[in-house]
């Protein structure tokens, strides 16, 4: 029991349970970060973003695709919390259709309601739905840059000893910037949609809570002298309300083989304990592929506590890229 109350303290800025009072600001389940892949990678991603999971990390990100996709992640944060995640992006002439779900919670927790404690489950779920395309489907420019938005759902609650549910709606625009296949630029802006607009989680209760938003900047090069085969990646997080700490991330790549990829990364996130403070963390993680299909591990610790460290695994399918899609940029 003690175990999972601290926990649940040091996930409380990922996970917002909703205990007895309304909270003025809840988190999105997308900050974890994407795939194993990106996380491997230190979550800098955002100028990165080639693959089904990019609707977590910069839906513009879907317009490059050439052929079907799917990935799903699983994990156990710290033992107590189950993760998982599914993506599937589809091409085609109109543009690239993409869906993620993520689901994770906890069961069997004590939560304190009023002077005793009493035994629930916690779930959260986000359901997206995205789509990409480069802009020159609309205009006579813009072939090499990006556009794309996810329509998100929120869903999250307590059921057992205590129950509570809540459900939301907000909007994710992203851009990606090809100056040249070795060097590419992304910008997403995470839940843009206010409060007045309906970008909101209403509690079941009659309370509502703000969607905190984010804007990812990051820069990704493949020096030349390499050919390709590495890749460097930074990100900048800009948190859109205040009192928030803004947040880097350093990531690099490494194609050893084709059926080979190893890679590692900083990443810098918000302490649970603290909304103003950071801790950075390395992590680490590698690829193996064959066909079209790919294996990535990560491994990830987390407020400068190496005990505090998760191993993610994820399964990815690339289909041959479509007859109408098969060039290098659309």
């Amino acid at each position: 029991m003690t175990r999972t109350l601290i926990l649940l303290l040091l996930l409380a800025g990922l996970f917002c349970p909703v205990l007895a009072a309304p909270i003025a600001l809840t988190d999105d389940p997308m900050v974890i970060g994407g795939g194993a892949r990106p996380i491997g990678m230190g979550r800098a991603f955002s100028a990165v973003a080639d693959d089904a999971d990019a609707p977590f990390i910069n839906p513009a990100g879907l317009a490059g695709l050439k052929g079907p996709q799917l990935m799903t992640m699983f994990t156990n944060l710290l033992g107590e919390v189950y993760y998982t995640e599914y993506a599937g992006a589809m091409p085609t002439t109109f543009g690239t259709l993409g869906i993620g779900y993520v689901n994770t919670g906890v069961s069997r927790v004590t939560v304190p309601v009023g002077s005793s404690f009493v035994y629930a489950d916690y779930h959260d779920t986000l359901l997206l739905l995205s789509y990409g395309t480069p802009l020159s489907r609309f205009f006579f420019y813009g072939r090499n840059l990006y556009a794309g938005l996810n329509a998100k759902i929120f869903s999250r609650g307590w059921t057992g000893g205590y129950t509570e549910s809540a459900s939301g709606f907000n909007l994710d625009l992203g851009l990606k910037y090809v100056l040249t296949p070795y060097l590419t630029f992304g910008l997403n802006r995470q839940n843009f949609l206010p409060m007045s607009l309906g970008g909101v989680v209403k509690l079941s209760s009659g309370a509502e809570e703000a969607i905190a938003g984010v804007t990812k900047l990051g820069v990704a090069v493949k020096p030349i002298p390499w050919g390709g085969k590495v890749l460097f990646a930074y990100d900048v997080d800009l948190p859109a309300q205040s009192g928030r700490p803004v947040t880097m991330h350093f990531g690099t790549e490494w194609k050893v083989s084709p059926n080979l990829t190893v890679r590692g990364g900083l990443d810098q996130s918000v302490d649970a304990a603290a909304a103003s403070g950071t801790s950075w963390n390395p992590a680490f993680g590698a690829s193996t592929e064959l066909g079209g299909f790919r294996v990535d591990l990560a491994h990830h610790p987390y407020y400068n506590d190496p005990a505090l460290a998760n191993n993610y695994i994820s399964f990815s399918y690339q289909g041959a890229p479509w007859y109408a899609l098969s060039g290098e940029i659309r």
